[in-house]
């Protein structure tokens, strides 16, 4: 057999070859979306038999991030203190993982656990601007105010990492008559560490799955599901650091749910 036959022999087999792995993949695929169209029928059947509906296409094959672990910043708390209180700043170490900053314009309180307030003359032109700067420079989302018609009120904003809410880490504004006078929440850094775990998060249907056994079990009103979206939840205390977990937002006609993705837990965002 001369080399060029040869030659076309074996660019026949190396074409069925692709042809066949080809084919291969696309029944895989199309396998893989046939379960998942019949899982999430499954799941709107389960939740219709409750009298909830759920819209399918809410329920997402994202795949949660792995857990944070954030470190304190006093830089960042420094950054924080200025932009409030001016640069001609004291400072102090409380003790107990407290840091105090203070000038002409107010006072500052800084914890270990990412918690401050500062409260003063913060603010006295424009206090609304000032607040969205500060969101910004900080890695919050846009904050929604609440003001009268004495321009008396407040602001709140949700901490964002990676474009990710962190649901239980806000900050709130206080305004009266045009004076930003007190600013409270959580303060984190935007830079993380990723933790290592040998437990698979939850994923979407998982979490329905939990959120319905404790809607059942607590008697919750709920008529229909309107969003599930990938968020984290923070957690800290005096023996651990400052961690972000992974969780799902449930909303819902009544009120929005949280489910950690690490343990199952679910927990009442309030009413909607």
């Amino acid at each position: 057999m001369d080399r060029y036959r040869l030659k076309n022999i074996i660019i026949l087999i190396l074409s069925l070859m692709n042809v066949f792995l080809l084919a291969s993949l696309a029944i895989r695929e199309g396998a893989r979306q046939s379960a998942k169209e019949t899982a999430v029928e499954q799941m709107v059947s389960l939740f219709a038999a409750d009298g909830i509906t759920l819209d399918p296409d809410v329920i997402s094959d994202e795949t949660p991030p792995a857990s944070r672990s954030l470190t304190r910043s006093t830089d960042l708390e420094r950054r924080a203190a200025t932009l409030l209180l001016g640069t001609a700043l004291s400072s102090s170490d409380q003790g107990g993982g407290i840091s105090s900053y203070s000038s002409d314009r107010g006072a500052a309180q800084f914890r270990s656990g990412g918690s401050f307030d500062a409260s003063g003359t913060l603010c006295q032109e424009n206090p609304t601007d000032f607040c969205q700067d500060f969101c910004r420079e900080f890695g919050y989302s846009k904050p929604v105010f609440q003001l009268d018609t004495n321009a008396t009120g407040t602001g709140t904003a949700v901490f964002l990492c990676d474009g990710l809410s962190v649901y239980n880490c806000t900050l709130t504004f206080t305004i009266t008559q045009g004076v930003l006078t007190s600013v409270s929440g959580t303060l984190l850094p935007q830079t993380y560490t990723e933790l290592a775990s040998d437990v698979e998060p939850l994923s979407a249907s998982a979490a329905l799955t939990a959120f319905q056994k404790v809607r059942r079990e607590t008697s919750a009103v709920v008529s229909s599901v309107t969003e599930l979206d990938l968020c984290l939840e923070y957690q800290s205390s005096s023996a651990t650091s400052m961690i972000l977990i992974p969780a799902w937002c449930i909303v819902t006609n009544t009120g929005e749910y949280y489910v950690n993705c690490s343990t199952g837990t679910v927990t009442f965002g309030g009413i909607l």
